[in-house]
């Protein structure tokens, strides 16, 4: 049978390709051969992966010690948790091989209540997602992790890499980390930690997943007028930039919030995906003319026939149009698309931004299956850029913080600062 190239196969009536990796003919699709799978694996990794050309870690060097674990796996279950965990390596949310078991680290940041990180050898809480188990349980940016289900922090951090790694980065121990601290999907979490008061305390907590589950009944959006007039538009998208419904309701907000004297666009509650229909059509409530919101750029085309593919997406204004002061609010738990309406509101509007380093999940997403192990893959195809050029994992606020989501004292930094800037705004136009 006459081979197809790579692009080839990808071609399909959407954007994205529909990558397939060669197969040996010889291979019966019901006879385990662990060599053709991670060739497989691998072969989409590298043809289809926007950021395989990593300058953080050596990519060659991790996937040569991971195929040395993977061609011994004596069945699929075995060989999917050694490149699931070999994703993990990535530090890229949007990586990912299923499909999961209990055993499986959460995914960060949709199912996870902290983010975590080492300083000076010390594990400390970065930030605490608002209303999470975390954050009724007390834990708060700046508390120290002393162990976690009875190991050290330095151990746990490790351990969601299993044998696929063996001297982690400080960034690859960090994003342990934060895995470590957000537990297993299939179990509850024990940390020990030492808070503010120097006092030390056990605290488990349940299941970031069942968490995570917990939220798919909230409202697509919210709307909440405050200030001391209540008269500042709190908009709040909560998870919902995958559907097609966002679009509609956030039209109803934006109806009531015509009048209000500023708006707040909360998006650190959106680490999920999502879609740019969704996205664009948020953005352009904001926009006051045609303008580009985000550059893609999709690597398997040039490493196939050298031929670059780049193009920019642009977004149209959209009724109700508001004109007034925008402040755009981001962090930990901004995600995917999320990180996509941040950067091209920044690069579309006038809107003011406030917050952290966001998820940083990679690209747009692509979903491909591995026939050979039953493996399921999602992958970042298409590397995004804010439309300056700046990698959109990159981007940095307007007015950058951390904490974004839960200050040491339990407050909103965040919608804080945001109120502080009204304030100066105020006072800079008094007849306004």
């Amino acid at each position: 049978m006459r081979a197809l190239t790579l692009a080839a196969a990808l071609l399909c009536v959407s954007l994205q390709p529909a990558a397939v990796a060669s197969q040996p003919e010889e291979t019966a699709l019901d006879q385990w051969d662990a060599g053709a799978a991670w060739d497989e694996f691998e072969s989409l990794l590298r043809g289809v992966y926007a950021y395989i050309e990593r300058s953080d870690i050596d990519v060659d060097a991790q996937l040569a010690r991971s195929k040395a674990l993977a061609v011994k796996a004596p069945d699929k279950a075995a060989f999917r948790k050694i490149i699931h965990q070999t994703a993990l390596t990535f530090m890229d949310p949007h990586l990912i091989i299923g499909p999961f078991d209990d055993s499986d680290y959460a995914i960060v940041m949709t199912a996870a209540d902290m983010s975590a990180r080492f300083l000076e050898d010390e594990a400390v809480i970065e930030d605490v997602r608002r209303d999470s188990p975390a954050f009724e349980a007390g834990l708060r940016p700046g508390d120290t992790v002393l162990a976690i289900d009875g190991v050290t922090p330095a151990e746990a951090a490790v351990l969601p890499f299993g044998e696929t790694l063996s001297t982690p980065t400080s960034a690859q121990r960090d994003y342990g980390l934060t895995l470590a601290v957000n537990g297993k999907r299939g179990s509850a979490r024990t940390l020990r930690v030492r808070g503010e008061d120097g006092d030390a305390r056990s605290i488990e907590l349940a299941s970031t997943l069942q968490y995570a589950r917990s939220l798919s009944d909230r409202d697509l959006v919210t709307l909440e007028f405050v200030g001391e007039d209540n008269d500042i538009a709190h908009i709040t998208v909560l998870n919902s930039l995958g559907n097609n419904d966002t679009i509609t309701a956030f039209d109803a907000v934006m109806e009531k919030a015509a009048d209000a004297r500023a708006v707040i666009l909360d998006m650190r509650e959106t680490p999920s995906g999502g879609n740019t229909e969704v996205a664009r059509s948020i953005i352009g409530h904001f926009a006051p003319e045609v303008a580009p919101y985000q550059m893609h750029i999709v690597p398997v085309y040039e490493r196939e026939f050298t031929v670059p593919r780049q193009f920019v997406e642009y977004v149209y204004p959209r009724a109700p149009q508001y004109t007034g002061p925008v402040f755009l609010l981001h962090g930990k738990w901004t995600g995917s698309m999320g990180e996509g309406i941040v950067i091209g509101m920044d690069a579309a509007t006038q809107a003011v931004s406030i917050g952290s380093d966001m998820g940083d999940l990679l690209g747009g997403l692509w979903n491909r299956d591995l026939r050979l192990s039953d493996a399921r893959v999602d992958l970042g195809g298409e590397a995004l850029f804010h439309v300056d050029g700046t990698p959109r994992e990159d981007f940095v606020a307007d007015h950058p913080l951390m904490p974004a989501s839960t200050a040491r004292d339990g407050s909103d930094p965040a919608l804080m600062i945001a109120m502080e800037l009204m304030k100066e705004f105020d006072d800079a136009n008094p007849s306004r």
